[in-house]
């Protein structure tokens, strides 16, 4: 008799092991939803526990003419994930929602408080929204459509989801290695940022750019005015470096995105009008007191007056710098130096004054501006 046991089972052959938990999850699916068509108002009145209660109630009773022992059925909730497990090894997560829909948010990419011999994961959904409270039971890898970020970065559950749609498919990686892996999140991360770069950047999670830098991350965000003078001039240096189409004067009012959703999601930064970094202060009506026939735009003036502190910057780049370069203006690393490439990029923008931008950084002449 101790031969058609679970534990016995998975000794002789793993995937008749978990053929025989898939028969199980089936079996518990049509029990609950036998039940609560029979019964709609009381499960519709379930708690996240009272329905977890309920869930290890089905799970014994489909374990009768099953390999699982019912006794071995235990419920972990708030303990560890996943809430139920049954026979050390196999473990059920269960889920709810009220409204008319098969999704939900699952647990952490992490996975910290996972039970160390769980190996087979099912997700156990109810959705009692719709005419009546219905169950789907499906592998946890199966439903895992995509990463959304709470506290800290979790699965989206899609109890409908095809095949090859799930999150995993997407960054072409098995579950098992990902949750396995410790630098999961930072491939993660990886995999947001290439899809951001992907859709032109107009996408950047708070949370995905956290490995370029050795500094710790605020808790909290601050507006810009509040920043330090030293703080906010290098921040604006390299929100020039990494995103020069912010200093096209021909640019659309889209040229400003990236610098601002970087500010934001980098550093925790809100600046209500990324524009004035560029722009205030007026146009350039003299040079060293010659008046100019057509007035210049104030970018003119950043530019050289950010000059000495960029060039720095390029030359002697730091770790952080470097990383942030190659994801988001990596054509500075296609030239002869950085400098060259930053400032080959400006001049192309102004080329319509004709003005000599190299000449006017090296002379640093006195502008004269519009009020």
């Amino acid at each position: 008799m101790d031969d058609n046991r679970i534990i016995a089972i998975r000794k002789r052959d793993l995937c008749m092991a978990s053929q025989a938990f898939a028969d199980l999850m089936l079996k518990t699916k049509n029990l609950l939803n036998d039940d609560a068509r029979i019964n709609p108002s009381i499960y519709r009145s379930y708690s996240s526990a009272e329905l977890e209660e309920c869930s290890v109630e089905k799970i014994k009773l489909a374990c009768n003419d099953s390999p699982f022992d019912a006794n071995e059925v235990r419920l972990i909730s708030g303990q560890r994930f996943p809430d139920i497990i049954a026979e050390k090894y196999y473990g059920i997560e269960v889920k709810m929602t009220k409204k008319d829909h098969w999704t939900s948010v699952g647990g952490s990419i992490v996975e910290s408080t996972r039970d160390k011999f769980v190996e087979d994961i099912y997700v156990l959904f109810a959705k009692m929204g719709g005419s009546y409270p219905e169950f789907l039971c499906r592998p946890y890898q199966e439903v895992m459509s995509d990463i959304t970020v709470t506290h800290s970065p979790r699965y989206l559950i899609d109890m409908q989801l095809g095949d090859g749609q799930t999150i995993f498919d997407k960054m072409n990686v098995s579950y098992d290695d990902l949750r396995t892996d410790p630098y999961s999140i930072d491939k993660v991360r990886d995999y947001y940022r290439q899809k951001a770069v992907e859709n032109n950047k107009q996408q950047m999670p708070w949370w995905i750019t956290t490995e370029n830098s050795d500094e710790g991350k605020s808790m909290n965000v601050s507006l810009w005015n509040s920043l330090s003078f030293d703080e906010r001039k290098r921040l604006k240096a390299m929100c020039m470096i990494l995103f020069p189409e912010a200093m096209n004067p021909k640019g659309d009012k889209k040229k400003y995105n990236q610098t601002t959703l970087w500010l934001c999601s980098y550093k925790q930064i809100v600046m209500p009008n990324v524009r004035d970094l560029y722009t205030a202060g007026g146009q350039i009506t003299h040079i060293d007191g010659e008046k100019l026939e057509i007035k210049l735009p104030q970018i003119i003036n950043q530019i050289v007056s950010f000059s000495d502190y960029i060039k720095e910057m390029l030359e002697n780049p730091s770790m952080e710098l470097i990383m942030l370069i190659q994801d988001y203006n990596p054509s500075l690393l296609s030239g002869k130096t950085m400098w060259d490439e930053w400032l080959k990029i400006c001049s192309e923008y102004i080329k319509c004054y004709n003005v000599d931008l190299e000449s006017l950084i090296i002379l640093k002449p006195r502008f004269t501006f519009s009020r």
